[in-house]
């Protein structure tokens, strides 16, 4: 299987994946947690000058730089999916909300991915945080923030996005999850209907 943990900037995607990778472990499961978008390779250097530097980029230059690795990616996710669960942290559906927003076309994005055969997830579980309490959290960490995560009124814009994305059911299946709860209690639930999904 292969599917991706979702949300605003403060949802909490990178926790979720991290203690969805340990029950599903413990549960006796094979999964391994991957991370978009991973600076350490190819063009993921430009995208943390972005993010990090200010660096310019146009929202074609942006949405062409992010989609690269899902593109690079898809014929070692086509492989991994098929023994074991891939938990992926953000996506191809992070670049459908963010990059909309800055101006590129939703039809030409979907186009994009399928002529480019993007690998299609079997789920995209989204946490549904109110920005108000991501905000909250992403100023409590203790460590540097990117433009995005300093950008309040983008988060806000980015809520809204996610949530047609949602409701329309945009490219793939989106699993809505209450984000509000506790940590456990958000891993618990993403775990269970994870194995709704498999049955």
């Amino acid at each position: 299987m292969f599917i991706v943990i979702e949300g605003i900037d403060g949802a909490g995607c990178e926790t979720q994946g991290k203690n969805l990778l340990k029950m599903l472990a413990d549960n006796g499961k094979k999964a391994s947690l991957i991370k978009y978008p991973d600076y350490e390779r190819n063009v993921g250097k430009i995208i943390r000058e972005f993010l990090y530097q200010n660096r310019s980029l146009t929202a074609e230059q942006q949405f062409l730089l992010y989609t690269m690795q899902f593109v690079m990616d898809k014929k070692m996710l086509e492989e991994r999916r098929r023994n074991e669960i891939i938990i992926s942290d953000r996506y191809f559906s992070t670049t459908l909300c963010y990059q909309t927003l800055e101006g590129v076309d939703m039809k030409m994005a979907l186009d994009y991915a399928k002529n480019f055969k993007i690998e299609v997830p079997d789920a995209i579980f989204y946490l549904n945080v109110d920005p108000d309490i991501a905000i909250q959290r992403k100023s409590g960490e203790d460590k540097e923030k990117n433009r995005r995560e300093k950008d309040f009124d983008f988060i806000r814009k980015t809520y809204k996005k996610y949530d047609e994305l949602v409701k329309n059911q945009v490219w793939a299946k989106w699993i809505n999850i209450d984000g509000n709860k506790s940590v456990d209690e958000v891993t618990k639930d993403i775990y269970n209907k994870l194995l709704n999904l498999n049955s």
